[in-house]
């Protein structure tokens, strides 16, 4: 992460992801030329500065070097620093959208894996932010994002999908701006199903129709999933909301409290059309990716699922746009 391999042994680091006032996360290495030997630069647990950070542009030196073994110390640093490096405007957005969208899933991976860990549950908020900021500076950085987005569906991968077209989506189509209110929008969306940590993995990749016990068993995720939350975070209404009721219907034929039209928080509503729109989108063991336009096709046709108006909007935000429009 944070650049691609040039040896076996070592990673490429840009140099904006080392933030000045840090302690460098391992021994950094500068190489002159591709065939050059590895010269040690900084040793681990030393510190950064923007004086250094200046020198090395001045010098031409534009990445930095780090050997494969310590690539966990690095990825924690990452991970700790990294609203500061979405910050920086030395960083590409591309390599901005990587970091954040390999850092989050990283964090949800773990999450989904030991949902009892509070640290995790704060590790998810805290991502949230550089998720929010990476949005905010280039809403164009939605679609590089999406880009990298795993093919194949995986529960932590989708929950990081959805939080990050809910925060866009939530911007352009429902108006929620500022940082505050946009994090708990992006909090409700990464967590939105980490009740599926209590489903066998079994169920959650079955082929074929449910039993009826193993239906109530999904059926019971979202109120499983704020048990699971409340536990070590205290959650917003936002978030609450769309941890809560994400498969609630319009017609009113979901679950868990069967709400129906405007009972529903728009937040939720808006949710569940982006839940199962990524879910038709990727790879599944009992379906196949459909193309965002069959998707659409066929989420127009679940008559009742979801707010008609909503879903229009939705439509219009995934059409092409202007660039800078988001």
């Amino acid at each position: 992460m944070g650049g691609g391999a040039i040896s076996d042994d070592f990673l490429t680091v840009h140099l904006a992801v080392i933030q000045p006032a840090t302690l460098v996360p391992a021994d950094l290495y500068i190489r002159t030329e591709d065939d050059a030997p590895f010269v040690l630069y900084r040793a681990a647990k030393t510190p950064f500065t923007e004086e250094a950070r200046q020198r090395l542009l001045e010098h031409g030196v534009a990445a930095l070097h780090l050997h494969r073994s310590h690539e966990d110390a690095y990825r924690q640093y990452v991970e700790e620093n990294m609203a500061a490096i979405v910050r920086d405007d030395l960083l590409p957005p591309e390599e901005t959208c990587r970091l954040v969208y390999e850092s989050s899933s990283r964090v949800m991976e773990d999450l989904f894996e030991d949902p009892r860990s509070g640290r995790n549950i704060l590790r998810a908020h805290a991502m949230v932010e550089p998720m929010v900021l990476s949005i905010m500076k280039e809403p164009d950085s939605l679609w590089d994002i999406a880009s990298l987005a795993a093919h194949d569906y995986y529960t932590y991968t989708h929950s990081v999908n959805v939080s990050l077209f809910l925060i866009a989506t939530g911007r352009e189509i429902l108006g929620i701006d500022g940082m505050s209110q946009l994090k708990e929008v992006g909090f409700g969306g990464l967590l939105h199903d980490v009740g599926k940590s209590r489903i066998p993995e079994e169920i959650l990749r079955k082929r074929g129709s449910l039993t009826e016990q193993e239906s109530v068993l999904v059926r019971e995720h979202p109120m499983a999933g704020l048990e699971i939350v409340r536990r070590h975070h205290r959650l917003s209404p936002t978030s609450r909301a769309i941890i809560r009721s994400h498969h609630e219907s319009y017609d009113g034929t979901g679950y868990p409290d069967g709400i129906r039209g405007a009972a529903i928080p728009q937040v939720a509503g808006l949710a569940k059309i982006i839940d199962v729109y990524d879910a038709l989108t990727t790879e599944r063991p009992y379906a196949n990716a459909r193309s965002p336009f069959d998707a659409m096709e066929l989420m127009g046709r679940m008559t009742g699922h979801f707010d008609v108006g909503m879903l229009r909007l939705f439509v219009r935000f995934l059409g092409p746009k202007e660039p800078g429009q988001g």
